[in-house]
């Protein structure tokens, strides 16, 4: 009954997980706006050497490498990730008390994970650890193989039958936000039950015990949705003053697109400025000097852009809020000549309208 209730405690949360995603709609966490996610996921994976227990025999069973596929959904609010995944296993038989043997061991996990993401200023690729408890459905099916001689001389099924059992997994990974609508994540799962699932030996009609515990390679593609927020509130009695334009600006290096730690401190001045006040989209805005090629600059100019975007980001401000772009050596601060190395023009404004 335990089990039958954590089932479906995980059937119900993914479904009102999916009837929010159909909706799109935003949230408010207490790290700022939040916004539902839906991934799917794949990769390899190996089930560890078992040993089957019967009364007091006990025989080795080895697996071959296999592979998981599955799908997670959930809301990103801050640093922190809640999600459900549902996730299928299959891992082949390869011998069992020695013999060659067919069939595979397969497994459903429904898992509950909390997920949370390292900011690191200045990288493009965020780190993550987390973990997850739910319920893994396994079933067992192994049987004789080709002509080796078994015990007694038989051939057939050797084991089957289905076992569902409390499962627990440990994550660590990486994450990277390929645009503001979609994420890569490449993970270690370590998958395991805290209790050894129960099989059947088919031709004595006796039960055995048999554990299970994996290491996972898990690939996911992760899209987010959710419109730009929008404040609603009461009307107040006079209109207030509008609110006056703000400028902060992050200088570069010559040729470079690194932010420097000034240009950090500006940065996180007005991620501050922006969790301060009303949910609003701000500008951030690459340039270069006249130095170089007009192609060169416009691609030195967006990467300054998508730099100091992603560190607002790891300061609290979603990208969902940021228009990002980059103008090359156009609109200069301080108009130069063609080829002038002007400090003032390697920049990227941050405006708050």
């Amino acid at each position: 009954m335990r089990y039958r209730f954590l089932i479906g405690a995980g059937v119900a949360l993914a479904t009102m997980l999916g009837v929010a995603e159909a909706q799109a709609q935003w949230l408010v966490g207490p790290t700022g706006p939040a916004v539902w996610y839906f991934g799917a996921e794949g990769g390899w994976t190996n089930l560890e050497d078992q040993t089957a227990r019967a009364g007091g025999f006990a025989v080795k069973q080895t697996f071959d490498d296999g592979f998981n596929v599955g799908a997670r959904g959930g809301i990103e609010m801050g640093a922190w990730r809640f999600e459900e995944e549902y996730n299928y296993r299959q891992n082949g038989y390869d011998r069992i008390g020695g013999f060659p043997v067919s069939g595979n061991r397969t497994a459903h996990a429904i898992m509950t994970n909390a997920i949370y993401d390292f900011g690191l200023g200045g990288f493009a690729f965020t780190p993550h650890i987390g973990a997850g408890i739910g319920a893994l459905i396994q079933r067992d099916g192994a049987s004789t193989k080709g002509n080796v001689a078994y015990p007694f001389g038989y051939r057939g099924n050797l084991t089957s039958g289905t076992d569902t059992q409390f499962a627990y997994q440990a994550i660590a990974g990486i994450r990277y936000n390929i645009n503001p609508a979609l994420a890569f994540d490449l993970d270690y799962r370590y998958l395991a039950t805290a209790d050894d699932p129960s099989f059947q030996i088919t031709p004595a009609g006796v039960r055995y015990r048999s554990g299970y515990n994996t290491h996972n390679i898990v690939a996911s593609l992760t899209m987010r949705f959710g419109p730009t927020p929008v404040a609603v509130a009461p009307a107040p009695p006079a209109p207030p003053p509008p609110a006056a334009r703000r400028v902060f600006l992050v200088f570069f290096d010559w040729d470079r697109d690194t932010i420097t730690p000034d240009g950090l401190a500006i940065i996180q001045q007005a991620a501050g400025a922006w969790r301060s006040g009303a949910p609003v989209q701000i500008l951030v805005t690459g340039y270069t000097d006249a130095s170089g090629s007009a192609g060169y600059n416009q691609r030195l100019s967006e990467r300054r852009a998508n730099n100091v975007a992603n560190a607002l980001g790891r300061s609290g401000v979603p990208r969902q809020a940021m228009a990002v772009s980059g103008r090359g050596k156009s609109d200069q601060r301080v108009p130069t000549a063609d080829g002038v190395r002007e400090p003032q023009n390697r920049r990227v404004e941050i405006v708050f309208p």
